[in-house]
């Protein structure tokens, strides 16, 4: 590829990053479906009992990864919860943010996610309506981080995705709580609004992969 195209499709792109980055986008996430084997019925009975998202938001951050807004209403918990990416331009300025849609929040996926996580792992994982719900092991999950960003660079851009969760339980091993992470990357020349739902989705599933390494093991005998 000439240098002259390069710099023409580099132009493109900052053009186009410009140009739809300022705006807000609503974007789905889906928590990864659990293994169909890994529904046992003779694992610990647990429950999601409780999910706090604990990331902390700024105003004007020095680092793209630590969460914002474009409107600088980082105490507006209607908003935060649904918070998942902040957009920028070619230049690296931070403009439009991606929440996920009404009805979804960060806790309502990292629950889910949690439980995928849970249930690949042999446990049984019970709802409300389940028989014996109130005597399984509450899960309580703290969401330290879950956020997208962008990195301009000169022949590509970069969007990363970093998630960690700590998640405690009365069982063995969970007693004082792990944590899982990930740190999930995509390289492409521009940016579209399908690409921040990708790599959300993409961080989420290797977050659950990671939950699902660290847990202890359940067995038919247990």
């Amino acid at each position: 590829m000439s240098n002259h195209v390069r710099i023409l499709l580099t132009a493109a792109a900052i053009m186009l990053l410009g140009g739809c980055a300022t705006s807000r986008s609503v974007v789905s996430v889906n928590a990864p479906a659990a293994y169909s084997a890994a529904t046992s019925t003779s694992g610990v009975a647990v429950k999601i009992a409780k999910v706090e998202d604990a990331r902390e938001f700024e105003s004007k951050p020095k680092e793209p990864f630590i969460p914002s807004l474009s409107d600088g209403d980082i105490k507006n918990s209607a908003t935060t919860s649904r918070a998942i990416a902040r957009k920028r331009n070619g230049y690296g300025q931070a403009l439009g943010d991606v929440l996920l849609p009404e009805g979804q929040s960060v806790a309502s996926i990292m629950g889910d996610a949690t439980a995928a996580a849970f249930r690949e792992a042999g446990y049984r994982v019970l709802t409300p309506n389940d028989p014996g719900y109130a005597q399984a092991a509450a899960v309580d999950v703290k969401i330290k981080q879950y956020w997208s960003w962008f990195r301009p660079g000169f022949w590509s851009v970069t969007l990363t995705c970093i998630a960690e969760v700590e998640v405690k339980a009365p069982i063995a091993g969970l007693e004082t709580g792990i944590t899982a992470n990930a740190r999930t990357e995509d390289h492409m020349q521009v940016v579209v609004e399908s690409d921040w739902q990708k790599i959300a989705g993409k961080g989420l599933g290797d977050l659950t992969a990671d939950l699902t390494r660290k847990l202890p093991r359940q067995t038919a005998s247990q």
